[in-house]
């Protein structure tokens, strides 16, 4: 085997298990972000040439090192936190909110913190960057006038109901002025991750499908006052440093002996 294959086995190994790293370090990073999923590195190894040495007649398939070949986010339910807050929504089960980003397009996120603001005339719910939240018409979540956010309630099937005390009967009625829409997707680990908790469609992920929350098979329910916690588990992500750090040791370990074997050549070439 030529020594460069061997430098760049090692080198291949170094930068691999380096991203590795930067990945757990972001899932670490963001054990208390909201609605958050944990990124994982997948590794696949890379050409295989024959190689034929004196002691064997018969050729032998040496590799060519590893590379990383995707991150995808594991979506596995992250614990509910109770906020009391009648605007967080927390998604049990499979799905994503839909919300429209300034460009026109849709986004999909777990991270239910939303709250009331003023979008083109009307007062619609939105997240926390700004951005309205779709309800299953295609248009915004409008919240009518004389409902504030404190008398909100989000049902399990993403109705928004509004409650107030009519003095003609004599006690509180509810209204419902609002319906939260949930989307799902085929394959939601093929979404592409563009931040603030943000995924959209990609080509792997598959279209698009909206539908009513607890209502619609296959879609999760709706816990209002509630929010989704980040599912890295701490323990399971230190654990896997240790294993990528050990890694990236190795590696690093290969060229040091290399460059050892290289230099007892050369001793012995010189006497």
């Amino acid at each position: 085997m030529p020594i460069s294959n061997i430098v760049r086995s090692a080198v291949a190994g170094m930068l691999s298990h380096k991203l590795n790293l930067d990945t757990i370090a972001n899932n670490l990073a963001n054990v208390n972000t909201t609605g958050f999923k944990a990124g994982r590195v997948h590794f696949q190894d890379v050409l295989y040439e024959n190689y034929t040495y004196a002691t064997n007649a018969e050729e032998v398939r040496v590799g060519a090192g590893v590379r990383p070949s995707a991150i995808s986010p594991t979506y596995t339910q992250g614990a509910l936190e109770q906020t009391d807050i009648p605007t967080d929504v927390a998604i049990y089960g499979e799905g994503f909110f839909q919300v429209r980003q300034n460009d026109g397009t849709f986004a999909y996120t777990r991270n239910g913190n939303f709250r009331l603001d003023i979008v083109d005339g009307q007062r619609v719910m939105v997240n926390t960057d700004g951005l309205p939240v779709m309800g299953p018409n295609g248009g915004p979540v409008v919240i009518g006038p004389g409902a504030s956010a404190q008398s909100l309630t989000i049902s399990s099937t993403g109705e928004v109901l509004f409650s107030r005390f009519d003095e003609l009967v004599g006690h509180d009625v509810i209204n419902s002025v609002g319906q939260v829409a949930l989307a799902k997707f085929v394959n939601p680990e093929g979404l592409e991750q563009i931040g603030q908790t943000l995924v959209r469609e990609s080509a792997t992920s598959g279209a698009v499908e909206l539908g009513t929350p607890g209502a619609t098979a296959g879609f999760g329910q709706l816990v209002g006052g509630a929010l989704e916690g980040s599912n890295v588990n701490t323990a399971d992500e230190m654990t896997n440093m240790v294993t990528a750090q050990r890694a990236y040791s190795l590696s690093v370990q290969a060229l040091r002996t290399l460059d050892e074997m290289i230099g007892l050549a050369n001793n012995i070439r010189s006497r």
